[in-house]
């Protein structure tokens, strides 16, 4: 589990898989997954996340999370197995910016 305090317009990036959980301990989130493709047409679905909510992906790919107000972010992850759920756990951790 990581933890993540987060400040009103800064952002985090993280690359998530299947049974990876983000949980709004406090504050409102808006979760930015990446792009989907279906047929050449390209869709995204932004989300907004308040306290006690969580966002679970469906698919293997990187998020955008950006601090609508002070927020307080957990992520957790599934038990490590393959080499992408191991580089995600690292690139959470280092991608957090304004």
């Amino acid at each position: 589990m990581q933890f993540h305090k987060i400040q009103p317009g800064q952002r985090l990036h993280c690359l998530l898989v299947p049974g990876n959980s983000l949980r709004v301990q406090s504050g409102k989130l808006q979760i930015q997954a990446a792009p989907q493709f279906l047929e050449g047409i390209a869709w995204q679905v932004d989300t907004l996340l308040s306290v006690g909510m969580y966002y679970q992906p469906q698919h293997h790919g990187w998020v955008e999370v950006q601090a609508l107000e002070a927020s307080e972010l957990l992520i957790q992850q599934t038990e490590p197995a393959g080499w992408l759920q191991k580089l995600s756990l690292v690139w959470c951790r280092a991608w957090v910016y304004a």
